[in-house]
């Protein structure tokens, strides 16, 4: 079994642990997750048993830091990857989390909130981390938090985070299937257009004995990305 840590910064208002929830709370639905900070309060049960890991043998913790960077810089290496949630406003407080996480042995990718079209451009020149994913302004979210409730998106994922973290190199299958092979990837991401796709690539993955999973993305050119990985050893 592995373990994956990944945490969610950001400057207070900018939705952070409003991510950190929904991303736990889809995390929840696949597999068992531990949720640390204040995105647990939103869970009748915050820790979670590695016993329900899911098709690839992952155990997650959604870690869910307080505003600021303080909380990060006391992380050690103990998180894999960090999102820096921030809203198109806040952009410009974003190298303050670089020069923290440069210090960790962990990846970094950015997370727009309350994102509208008007930010596209803005966006796209922005020089920082990697975009894992936007959400757009939503009442419906806030109100949610609000009550105590976790947000439901309509037809918008949160799992395009996920595969950031797990494995952000896309490759075609036959690719995949050789860097499995001959061990030059541990985890391999291949994009599928389709469910029919998905099931057909994650069967093919399967059949030479490897884990493999669909996670759905947002992209308007495919449906999502099919993971796969050498069967983690039984303990």
């Amino acid at each position: 079994m592995d373990r994956q840590r990944i945490g969610f910064v950001g400057p207070e208002e900018a939705g952070k642990t409003t991510v950190a929830t929904m991303v736990a709370n889809r995390l929840s639905e696949r597999t068992d997750v531990a949720i640390v900070g204040e995105a647990a309060t939103f869970f009748e049960q915050p820790s979670a048993s590695p016993e329900s890991v899911g098709p690839l043998g992952v155990h997650w913790t959604v870690v869910d830091h307080s505003p600021g960077t303080e909380s990060l810089e006391n992380a050690g290496d103990a998180l894999d990857t960090v999102f820096v949630v921030v809203t198109p406003a806040m952009l410009d407080r974003v190298p303050t989390y670089e020069r923290v996480i440069d210090q960790l042995d962990s990846d970094v990718y950015l997370v727009v909130n309350r994102f509208e079209e008007r930010h596209r451009d803005r966006l796209r020149d922005f020089d920082g981390p990697d975009l894992a994913e936007y959400f757009y302004e939503d009442d419906t979210v806030a109100e949610a938090m609000a009550d105590g409730t976790v947000p439901e998106l309509e037809e918008w994922t949160t799992e395009a985070i996920l595969l950031e973290s797990l494995q952000p190199e896309r490759l075609d299958t036959a690719e995949a299937m050789v860097a499995l092979e001959r061990g030059h990837r541990s985890i391999v991401n291949v994009e599928v257009e389709s469910d029919a796709s998905a099931l057909a690539v994650a069967r093919s993955f399967r059949e030479k004995g490897y884990a493999a999973d669909f996670f759905r993305c947002n992209c308007r050119c495919h449906d999502g990305h099919v993971l796969a990985r050498v069967r983690p050893p039984r303990t």
